[in-house]
């Protein structure tokens, strides 16, 4: 983790296009360094608590970092298996899929959490923009494809006519009755 915090920060050079948003060494690269952030800073409270409360006390004082550093660790290990799966998929259309939705789910995250590579300025104000733009069109690409994955997750047809797959006046008004 010492390798992430030590390099200077790679994301902060102004690249914005595209094809540097979507390569998936950026991508694994943000995701490590927001898990060794966390993780060092995990580290100092639980010391620094520890000295007043306790193991015990610290461990419960720093509950809720230690769970965001958890759920910071599984995210990379999705993307990197994620990466993977992408990288070893025989079927180009396939893989061309697939690679939509690794980047969509990069991206969605760190837009997610782009206060925290914000605060430590790890990207720019303008590569945040461009993130958050392209998890749009991202998101626009997919919803394009529904259909594709639907068909490919072999959904069965009770889910499909579940009112949540449904775009109908049933659902808008079922929407509305519980609150959103």
């Amino acid at each position: 983790m010492n390798t992430y915090l030590s390099q200077p920060n790679p994301v902060t050079a102004r690249w914005e296009s595209e094809d540097h948003l979507r390569d998936p060494k950026f991508q694994l690269d943000a995701f490590r360094y927001r898990t060794s952030r966390l993780l060092q800073s995990v580290a100092a409270r639980l010391q620094k608590h520890t000295k007043t409360l306790g193991s015990f006390g610290a461990w419960n004082r720093c509950l809720n970092h230690l769970l965001t550093l958890a759920e910071s660790h599984i995210e990379s290990v999705i993307l990197a298996k994620f990466i993977e799966a992408v990288q070893n998929c025989p079927d180009a259309s396939s893989q061309a899929a697939l690679k939509l939705l690794c980047d969509l789910y990069a991206l969605d995250r760190i837009w997610k959490d782009i206060g925290t590579y914000r605060n430590v300025d790890y990207v720019a104000p303008n590569k945040a923009k461009a993130i958050n733009k392209l998890t749009q069109y991202l998101s626009f690409q997919v919803r394009n494809m529904a259909g594709e994955f639907i068909d490919a997750f072999d959904l069965p047809p009770y889910i499909l006519r579940a009112p949540i797959a449904m775009q109908s006046e049933a659902y808008s008004q079922y929407t509305q009755l519980v609150g959103f």
